[in-house]
């Protein structure tokens, strides 16, 4: 008994050690070659927006430079983060740690940091370290009157800065997709209140400025039924619901509108396996999203402008971005947290959208398109 035991010990330690010591190794070996993006990759990318013409990845933004040097606890802590997110095996023991935890609760629950199951196979996005999505389902991180009222301040003073230039400026703030499928949200959440953060700002926003600010959840809950909206394994909308806001944008600001039928989606896979299920390693199992992507040429031209729309967002605004080329005359995407005041001379836009996840909606009280 005494040796089994040992040898237990000394098996589990070799397999605790022998992760990192790998990890190291193969850290310490030349680059590899071939690590090139497949032909697939790069499609998925550029339905995305995220292959920009030159065939280069986009990787939130062009801007280069001017970035604060990280030193101390921050440079330690991201190291250790680098470290722990290459270790060797550490994708095949997070599918099998899922897979055991899926297995012995009967497929109801998975054993996930990021990632929660839900109903009907649809995942949903349960970080804290990447806004809190939660939260906002749940309705118990609403903003103070003083919040709200700091945004509406920098969004007018930032409307106005832009409109003094030439500039057309309103602002969007995409519901998170808890939000628009709560009846596949698992049923151990509670809702405190069914009025989520994003919904409570553009209610404030509509009653106590003149501030275009389009949140489509209205949008999105009528026309769910007609087709997928968000993908069941991602924490992102798909390009038909892309296509929903945008048009709720165009009906907000233009007065015009077009429905999903009136123009023609492409379906060019249906494997699809989103962020959510790669984050807790079911890529293998749940590849069951199909991808639908916006033909430009099936716009309705009297909603065409002759402009230059610069789109300031975050990673929904790839797919919003490419609804729009069938709209502008000129698109350009640009993620907030790389902007630089600059790229207003580079672009020289007419219309300038600011958009930001409902998770992500804090940051509309900084000021990052004024100098």
């Amino acid at each position: 008994m005494k040796n089994r035991d040992k040898w237990i010990t000394i098996a589990f330690l070799i397999f605790i050690l022998a992760i990192p010591l790998v990890t190291v190794v193969r850290n310490l070996l030349p680059a590899r070659q071939g690590q090139e993006l497949t032909e697939a990759e790069k499609a998925v990318l550029e339905q995305n927006g995220a292959i920009t013409e030159d065939g280069t990845v986009q990787t939130g933004g062009t801007a280069q430079g001017n970035q604060p040097e990280v030193t101390g606890f921050a440079k330690l802590q991201g190291g250790l983060n680098q470290f722990t997110d290459g270790l060797f095996g550490r994708t095949k023991l997070i599918a099998f740690n899922t897979g055991l935890t899926s297995l012995l609760t009967g497929g109801t629950y998975i054993e996930s940091t990021q990632t929660l199951k839900g109903k009907n196979n649809m995942f949903f996005y349960k970080t804290e370290l990447d806004g809190k999505p939660i939260w906002d389902y749940m309705g118990i991180n609403h903003f103070t009157e003083e919040e709200m009222a700091a945004i509406a301040e920098n969004l007018t003073a930032t409307r106005e800065h832009l409109n003094a230039k030439g500039i057309e400026f309103y602002t969007m703030c995409i519901p998170n997709k808890e939000i628009i499928y709560a009846e596949n949200m698992p049923d151990t959440i509670a809702r405190v209140n069914e009025v989520s953060r994003g919904e409570q700002l553009a209610d404030y926003l509509h009653e106590n400025t003149d501030l275009v600010f389009v949140y489509p959840k209205d949008a999105l809950m009528a026309n769910k039924d007609k087709m997928q909206l968000y993908y069941n394994t991602d924490s992102h909308s798909n390009q038909v619901g892309a296509f929903v806001n945008m048009q709720e944008f165009f009906r907000t600001v233009y007065g015009t509108h077009a429905e999903i039928d009136s123009v023609t989606f492409r379906t060019d896979a249906t494997d699809y396996a989103g962020d959510l299920v790669t984050m807790a390693g079911l890529t293998e199992k749940y590849g069951i999203d199909s991808v639908y992507v916006f033909e430009k040429d099936s716009a309705d031209r009297t909603q065409y402008h002759d402009q230059v729309l610069l789109y300031v967002g975050d990673s929904f605004g790839g797919f919003l971005s490419q609804i729009c080329k069938g709209y502008y005359k000129e698109v350009y995407w640009e993620d907030a947290r790389d902007f630089q005041y600059s790229m207003l001379d580079r672009y020289n836009p007419d219309v300038v959208i600011w958009e930001r996840a409902e998770r992500y909606c804090e940051v509309f009280a900084e000021p990052i398109l004024m100098k």
